[in-house]
């Protein structure tokens, strides 16, 4: 028995001298909790991005050193660009083992991400998408059980950001040349907005191009170069991709002479650029905190891409929302994240230390798990998000970079808020029409008329549609009778229709006197001059004493053409409306909700000395979109448009209000475009006359 213990215990000797200290026996690793989180982004960019993902994961271990327990982020990377990404998408959504989902980067995939995210309300974070088309409609889906949470602010920032530097470099006047909006929600934001800011900011804008594909970009820049003044204009190009970023620079490169100075969005200011582009060009990025800057720098030895530091904080962001969910003060990871980004309101606290370092994770941690919420300073700022709706951060950071020589620099950084987000915001300019006091010799008022016109057609314009009907609905009210409103619609909406989701149904008992498609554009001047046709038996019963109200609601396009149905309308077609109706009318309001409303007005305005007596109320200026307004989730689409909204709750309570005021207010309720008037020199004052006299009031 004693020899045994003997050898046990040289045993014992033995193995202590073979792990002393200066070898330590390994620890097993503490079994840790896995939260899996699909990682949406091209394949192409993988390597490059696990740069940045990889320091989030090796901060994150650092901050649980010695915890028992240690939330595990395990990534698992789809190709935003694979042919199977909608199958996929569908699949990690509707698959509750996935904890969220990072990603995609580009906005033209956006939409279908989180429209599968619904379902289940998995939450969603988008580090790079800053669409202002797609924030808006999210924004309405997230005000109850928010799960779509975009780490930038919308496009509208990054306008601003290169309107302030046109400013400071005091250009003449800037252009735009996009990439064609229809399909390509990042684009749209462009088109839609920047012409609109830099009036707001008193910058005229001279030329405003679209290309649909990459080989209309070289002559699209020849056809305009003699427009630009080389010395003192800026141009705005808007890619959709990398590869339309090659195609501009070879354009730029290809032209002679002098071109304006060139700022690019942030798809241009892509790592795999540098040393591709020949010519020089500036822009802005989302970016982040100058430290979080400096510290990539000295880890990796190269510039922070745009957008990194936004993907940092969405590891992050999931991290200690898993904290709160473990600690029992959040039911999911979708209301972790949404408590935290909120927390600002509430708590008035934010984290001293930084997220991007291991002491700052540790503290986010730490405070999640106490039920100490505070908001997190992130790499990419103070990561507290817009009140209500939490669809996107309150502020970013976006970085003036510049590439020269080859290589791109990162110059100054600025903070950008919620300038003019979802439409809350109202228009601050206010555009001054001189007064005519000059009354024209108008014969005495003894009827009233109105012509009403919606021409589009199916569920995704639904607004256009639903807009006339809330028209009909009003004039009916003010006394309007079927006899005295032509009504021309498709009606292919159903018997439900609705400009609120809560709101009265608009399309009961309305008598519609032509469907779209049973008349060809060059009816209306037949309808509008009292011709009675067979095609056209009901008309405008108009006299020189007639008041009429004309609403025009449908899509407009550049160069002088409005859409009927899949046909276009030319300027000159549309000119003859108003001028073939001379004699039928006494005063005519027309009332125009369509994009680039005030290139078509003005044709008509500026058409010989036929167009007294009619005035032009327009949704936009000739360069400019309207926008649609009220987005419907069931539905999937918009209900309204803000102009036309604008107008009829300014007109419903207040009928008596002078043509000026009524202008004033739909202007300043109108958000994203340029509310106008035309022609009110061959109208008449503008203060004097009022909208009473185009109601009929019981």
């Amino acid at each position: 028995m004693r020899k045994d213990l003997l050898l046990v215990a040289a045993a014992a000797v033995l193995l202590c001298s073979c792990h002393g200290k200066e070898d330590p026996v390994p620890m097993p690793e503490p079994e840790g909790t896995a939260y899996k989180v699909a990682m949406i982004f091209p394949q192409e960019e993988w390597e490059s991005l696990h740069r940045v993902t990889d320091w989030a994961l090796e901060n994150l271990k650092a901050a649980q050193q010695g915890d028992q327990k240690p939330i595990v982020l395990e990534l698992e990377w789809i190709d935003e660009n694979g042919a199977d990404l909608a199958s996929r998408v569908a699949a990690i959504t509707h698959d509750a083992s996935y904890a969220a989902v990072i990603g995609p980067e580009y906005s033209a995939n956006a939409r279908l991400v989180a429209r599968e995210s619904l379902s289940y309300r998995i939450p969603v974070l988008m580090p790079m998408v800053t669409s202002t088309e797609f924030q808006r409609i999210y924004a309405g889906t997230n005000k109850t059980d928010p799960n779509i949470f975009c780490l930038s602010q919308d496009d509208l920032a990054q306008c601003e950001a290169v309107l302030s530097k046109a400013q400071e470099y005091n250009v003449s006047a800037v252009s735009i040349l996009s990439h064609d909006g229809k399909t390509d929600d990042y684009a749209a934001s462009f088109q839609q907005y920047f012409t609109f800011l830099a009036l707001e900011k008193g910058i005229p804008v001279d030329v405003s191009l679209i290309y649909e594909q990459a080989d209309d970009i070289l002559p699209l820049l020849r056809a305009s170069y003699e427009e630009w003044d080389m010395s003192s204009t800026l141009l705005l190009f808007v890619p959709s991709s990398k590869e339309d970023m090659l195609a501009f620079d070879r354009a730029v490169s290809s032209m002679s002479g002098p071109l304006p100075r060139i700022f690019c969005t942030d798809i241009a200011h892509e790592p795999s650029l540098e040393g591709k582009l020949e010519s020089t060009y500036e822009g802005f990025s989302p970016s982040g905190e100058d430290d979080f800057v400096s510290a990539w720098k000295a880890r990796t030895g190269s510039l922070l891409p745009g957008g990194y530091a936004q993907l940092y904080d969405c590891l992050a962001l999931v991290a200690e929302a898993a904290a709160c969910v473990e600690s029992g003060h959040a039911g999911s990871i979708r209301e972790g994240i949404a408590g935290i980004v909120g927390a600002w309101k509430s708590s008035g606290g934010i984290a001293e230390n930084p997220v991007w370092n291991p002491a700052g994770m540790k503290e986010a941690l730490t405070n999640a798990r106490n039920d100490d919420v505070w908001a997190i300073n992130g790499a990419s700022g103070t990561l507290h998000f817009v009140d209500g709706s939490l669809i996107a951060q309150e502020e970013t950071i976006y970085r003036h970079w510049r590439y020269e020589s080859g290589k791109f620099s990162l110059l100054e950084s600025s903070k950008y808020s919620d300038l003019y987000g979802w439409g809350n915001d109202p228009t601050s300019t206010i555009i001054e029409y001189p007064d005519y006091v000059t009354e024209h010799p108008y014969k005495d008022l003894d009827s009233h008329f109105a012509v009403l016109i919606a021409t589009s057609t199916g569920r995704s314009n639904y607004r256009h549609q639903a807009d006339v009907l809330a028209m009909y609905q009003m004039l009916k009210g003010f006394g309007y009778t079927d006899d005295s409103i032509i009504l021309i619609m498709e009606d292919d909406l159903g018997d439900d229709v609705r400009v609120t989701p809560d709101g009265e149904n608009v399309r009961e008992g309305a008598v519609i006197d032509y469907k779209l498609s049973q008349l060809a554009p060059e009816d209306i001047k037949y309808i509008m001059s009292g011709q009675v046709r067979e095609k056209t038996p009901t008309v405008l019963k108009g006299t020189i004493g007639t008041n009429v109200f004309f609403f025009w609601s449908g899509h407009g396009a550049r160069d002088g053409v409005l859409k009927w149905g899949n046909e276009n309308l030319e300027e000159r077609e549309f000119i003859r409306i108003f001028d073939w109706a001379e004699g039928h009318f006494r005063k005519m309001l027309a009332v125009m909700e369509t994009c680039y409303a005030g290139s078509m007005a003005s044709a008509v305005a500026n058409f010989k000395d036929k167009t007294s007596g009619v005035l032009f109320l327009c949704a936009a200026l000739p360069g400019e979109t309207s926008h649609a307004d009220i987005y419907d989730n069931a539905l999937g689409t918009y209900l309204s448009n803000g102009f036309t909204r604008a107008f009829r709750s300014t007109l419903e309570g207040a009928p008596g209000i002078s043509i000026h005021d009524l202008y004033v207010q739909v202007a300043q309720r109108t958000t994203g475009s340029h509310a106008c008037l035309y022609n009110s020199e061959n109208y008449g004052s503008i203060y004097l006359n009022t909208l009473q006299e185009f109601l009929v009031l019981e």
